[in-house]
This record gives structure tokens, sequence and C-alpha cells, in this order.
């Protein structure tokens, strides 16, 4: 598997198919099998050149347990490091929840290498990507008792919607993970976008109905200057994260449009 080193830290990653390129990003507390198992790398590598990320603090990347180490200054530069390593000047990124903070601040940092953002679970750029919330009992049992303790949580949380919105490989995933780099990456110290509603870059903003019940992605992507938003029908966050089959029509025809 390829590696490429950004200010010392190993960013690992995998690229297939080719064509024009198309940076993919995960979700926190998951690695980049989530983009493999959830059907979207095997459509998308036949029409693009796929660089699916594991980003720091997850996967096989390295993991350091400082919040410092997971600045928006380091975040994007690694994507910009894996582009970099694979000579790639100009590249479309799609990131799924904290994934698709990074690709918004991506996209705010170098608009004119990027020609298309879409984010899953992802539609507010002013919150700058969340954060550890002390009222939020799984993000706390992640600090307090670690991954098990935060799969417990998550499954309170959900419910019966538990094994719907997060499939067997998606639990795994997180299980795999370190929980103090996990953490630190949502410890870490966030900067408001300068313009949060002046990003240049097309953009598609994909929610879930359940995650989203008053539309608010629409009414971002309403005050963007290029950008459109779909919602998912009957599903949360791990769901409209996970359902390749009901987005990727939309995100494929958004894509032939860069």
């Amino acid at each position: 598997m390829p590696v490429v080193v950004n200010e010392g830290v190993r960013i690992a990653y995998e690229a297939s198919g080719q064509g024009r390129a198309l940076i993919l990003l995960h979700a926190w507390c998951g690695d980049r099998t989530w983009w493999t198992h959830a059907g979207y790398v095997d459509v998308l590598e036949r029409e693009y050149r796929v660089l699916n990320v594991d980003l720091r603090g997850h996967g096989l990347s390295d993991k350091p347990h400082d919040p410092s180490d997971y600045s928006d200054e380091a975040l994007i530069g690694d994507v910009l490091a894996v582009a970099g390593a694979e000579s790639v000047e100009r590249f479309a990124v799609w990131g799924l929840s904290f994934g698709g903070a990074i690709a918004w601040r991506v996209a705010d940092a170098v608009p004119q290498r990027v020609p298309a953002l879409i984010t899953s679970g992802y539609w507010n750029p002013p919150s700058g990507g969340g954060g550890l919330r002390m009222d939020d009992p799984a993000s706390m049992a992640l600090f307090r008792r670690g991954l098990a303790g935060f799969i417990e949580e998550l499954k309170k949380e959900e419910g019966e919607n538990y094994e719907r919105e997060f499939p067997p490989w998606a639990e795994e995933a997180t299980l795999r993970g370190d929980a103090q780099a996990l953490v630190a990456v949502d410890t870490r110290e966030r900067k408001p976008l300068r313009e949060p509603y002046g990003l240049p870059v097309p953009a598609l903003l994909i929610a879930g109905e359940l995650e989203d019940p008053d539309d608010e992605a629409a009414s971002v992507a309403a005050r963007l200057p290029n950008a459109a938003s779909f919602r998912v029908a009957g599903v949360g966050h791990g769901g409209a994260c996970a359902a390749s089959a009901l987005v990727l029509p939309a995100a494929r025809a958004f894509l032939a449009r860069w």
C-alpha cells in the first residue's frame, strides 16, 4: 500500500482506477474500508483515478495522541501530500462526516485545484466540523471507556436503527481504531472558515432525512454560489454515509459536470 509522509506523519492510501482524480475521505472512527465495503470504490474506479485515504489517526496511517497534531493545516496537508505523491494537480474530493469537514477545508484552501466537492453527512461549515461534546454520551464513552464503550452508547442512541445504519464492517472498522488517537482527533482545535458561504467550488451536500429533518443541507446549498443538495430518504447519519446505491447516481451525475 502506498504511504506518503507529511510533517513526519505517515499517511496510507489506496489508488485504483483511471481517469480524473477523486480523493475519498472517510468518517471519524472509521477508515478507508468504509468506501470499499459500502460499494463506492468498485463503481467509482471504473470512471476515476480513486485515491482512498486513511486520515491521520485512523486505519494504517500514523496515530499521534496529541490533539495539536490534528490541526486543519496538518489534515489539509495530508490530502495534498497524497495528491502530490500521485502527481495529481486537480482532483475532486468526497468526504463522509468528519471527512466531509476536511474535504470542505481542502476545497477552501486550494479552490483552484478542486473542481468538485461532495460531502455526505456534513453540511454545516460554520460549525468547524464538530468536536467532543460533554453532553454527548457516545463521545464521552469513547473518552472514558474506549472503543467498546463508544459502540455500546452508539447502539443505545441509534436503537433499532443501529444495524441498518452501521453494518458489521463499519463496527469492525471502529473497533480496529486507537481510542487515544480518536479522542485526540475529536478534541483538536477547529478554526472557523473565513467565508463559510463563499466557497466557489461546485458542491453536492448529501444528508439523510433522519439526521437532517429540517433539510438544512438544502438551505446551506442555496447560500453557496454553485451547490446542490441530495436528501437520502429514511436514513440517518450512518445510513447516509453507507447508502452507496442511493447516492452514487446523483454523485456520478454531479461529478460528470466538472
